[in-house]
């Protein structure tokens, strides 16, 4: 079986930011403050991470776990009307490879992702894309910080449905570093797509599995992934 995790920012579709105008907009109902969104470094980061960041900036102290649980609930109640108002899309290619995947039994398309599981159902719904994937099985912040710990958490969930990871092959495509870090972390094959804020030499540099510009065609994608099988 080939185990495809997928990254959603800058990996499957471009927001325009409405994350992080809808961090913005809760931070200013809540805390009263307004939020300086060049200093909050976001790609590839979780969501609890950047509420973090966020409450630091304008707390001037560390946020507690209720604290930053508040702020992204109410991030995630605002972010459907960011979607709305700004003009994002879903990156070159995807469509076309996520559907020529669809329903072939030998693959299964999960996320690995920072963003909350209810963020990536926003997301990816806004965006037609949420019924390609088992969101079940995937792998979502939660209670973790680190693309990492979630990364583990997904290796876990593979070893509870389809038993040792060992006899499957594994992939984390994603655009960013941690993307990279996460997904050898977990004996991956690692795909960087230099579509989000960092370049294919800078994610060469992680020596990722894979490094492209855009995610290629389909049938591409696909030749390539086939001959990653033992």
């Amino acid at each position: 079986m080939q185990i495809l995790f997928w990254d959603i920012d800058g990996t499957l579709i471009r927001t325009a930011k409405a994350g992080l105008y809808a961090f913005c907009l809760a931070t200013e109902e809540l805390w009263g403050k307004p939020v300086d969104i060049a200093a909050i470094k976001a790609a590839g980061m979780t969501d609890n991470y950047i509420a973090r960041q966020i409450i630091r900036s304008v707390s001037g102290r560390e946020a507690n776990s209720e604290e930053i649980a508040r702020l992204c609930c109410r991030y995630e109640a605002l972010l459907q009307e960011q979607l709305e108002n700004r003009k994002g899309l879903i990156l070159p290619e995807v469509k076309a490879i996520l559907s020529r995947l669809q329903g072939q039994t030998e693959y299964k398309m999960l996320l690995l992702t920072g963003n909350s599981r209810q963020g990536a159902e926003i997301k990816l719904k806004h965006f037609g894309l949420d019924h390609y994937f088992d969101f079940h099985r995937s792998a979502f912040a939660g209670q973790c910080e680190l693309r990492v710990d979630i990364a583990r958490s997904g290796l876990e969930m593979v070893r509870s449905t389809w038993g040792d990871p060992r006899q499957h092959t594994i992939y984390v495509i994603g655009d960013t570093p941690h993307d990279v870090e996460c997904g050898k972390a977990i004996g991956a094959y690692t795909i960087a797509i230099a579509t989000g804020g960092y370049s294919a030499a800078e994610l060469a540099n992680c020596t990722p599995w894979w490094v492209v510009e855009t995610l290629p065609p389909a049938e591409a994608f696909l030749e390539k992934i086939t001959a990653a099988r033992p």
